[in-house]
């Protein structure tokens, strides 16, 4: 038998129509997606959709077969983990991450609705994405129709005068509580935008880690910015008028909030970062008055500096130390240390050590007069550093 070929190692899934399996491949010793439908009409027409696609963003056909009253489908295995298992694991995603994974979903959802006819997938929900080191994935096309059949296959479902019925009896159009659009359980038919209400609901999902709600009661947080929240209920109008007409619209619009968005904070950051090469070398200068004035102010007290003719030293007989202090202090009022800051910033040595501000201080007494001078015009031993 067929099917002995495959070694079931764990189920992947189930729903209403099957059950998904992770199987081993005996013969190839390769690991496959394998979904067993009691349906066979559901069988076929998934297959079907399956054999249009061709897209990263959807599960490959391998196989199909038949067995024991029973229809298979085997496909690659998506490593990766769904996107309800992230949310129930690590609660809600970043809301760029989830705005980037929605614009994603919205091109594939640009490939099914792009066929001609249309495919609606019809069940766009946490478990039926799976998330993988190259973006999302979308599976389970298990509730997916053709675009031109939905409407009839449901007014069929329906009689004329239950219009307004939950559902229809037979499960022609199928969806999940929740992230289902409301046309789905009123018998008006579907079409694209039915999809795009589901993934506006995923999106929301997303952003607060649980089912949405009715319309204003969708746990809103404040960390999403604001315009993020009305693609969110545009995108789950009642009225299919009222949200984005297809997925292009949809990717577009979370494209330029992302856009935006990021502008705005690369501007934050150039102002910030602005402040930060303006304050540096203020605050550098600052401190370098701060290390010049207490060098100045801890010189030996035989040294002596002449400015324009007005000598001040550090008193070195007891008693005179107030009097040094005083003219030490008038110096550094009337500029002196200030402009030989400057000068050595200009140069460079904006933290220099005590080599480098000995260096200063010898420059300035060169051009001032002879730092080896006494203020009282006599020889003096010459102080260096």
């Amino acid at each position: 038998m067929l099917v002995q070929r495959y070694r079931v190692l764990k189920k992947l899934g189930e729903g209403g129509c099957g059950r998904t399996w992770l199987v081993r491949d005996r013969k190839l010793g390769k690991l496959w997606a394998m979904k067993e439908w009691v349906e066979k009409e559901g069988a076929q027409e998934e297959l079907r959709i399956l054999r249009e696609l061709e897209s990263p963003c959807f599960p490959r056909i391998v196989e199909c077969f038949q067995e024991n009253g029973r229809q298979y489908l085997l496909m690659d295995w998506i490593r990766g983990r769904t996107l309800e298992e992230a949310l129930l694991q690590d609660g809600p995603l970043p809301w760029r991450t989830a705005a980037a994974h929605t614009a994603k979903i919205c091109r594939a959802l640009e490939t099914l609705h792009g066929g001609t006819p249309a495919i609606l997938h019809l069940d766009l929900k946490p478990s039926n994405i799976i998330l993988t080191q190259d973006g999302p994935r979308l599976i389970d096309f298990g509730s997916a129709v053709l675009a031109d059949a939905a409407a009839d296959r449901a007014e069929a479902a329906l009689p004329a005068k239950r219009a307004e019925a939950a559902f229809p009896a037979d499960r022609a159009l199928r969806g999940t509580p929740g992230y289902a659009a409301p046309e789905l359980y009123s018998g008006r038919g579907a079409d694209i935008r039915s999809d795009i209400y589901g993934l506006g609901a995923v999106l929301c999902a997303m952003l607060t880690g649980k089912k949405p709600g009715p319309a204003g009661n969708r746990n809103r947080t404040e960390a999403v910015p604001q315009r993020l929240w009305e693609i969110v209920e545009k995108a789950m109008k009642e009225e299919r008028e009222g949200r984005f007409q297809n997925a292009a619209e949809f990717r577009r619009a979370l494209e330029t909030v992302l856009a935006e968005t990021a502008e705005t904070e690369k501007d934050a950051g150039k102002r910030k970062s602005g402040f930060f090469r303006f304050a540096a070398p203020v605050c550098a200068a600052a401190a370098a008055v701060a290390v010049a004035a207490a060098a100045f102010f801890l010189l030996p007290a035989e040294m002596s500096i002449r400015r324009e003719g007005l000598p001040f030293r550090a008193a070195a007989a007891e008693g005179k130390t107030g009097t040094g202090a005083g003219k030490r202090r008038e110096a550094v009022r009337m500029g002196s240390l200030w402009e030989l800051v400057w000068e050595t910033r200009e140069k460079g040595r904006l933290l220099g050590l005590r080599r480098d501000l000995g260096e200063t201080f010898r420059k300035t007494a060169e051009r001032n007069g002879n730092l080896s001078k006494k203020a009282d015009g006599s020889e003096g031993e010459s102080t260096g550093f």
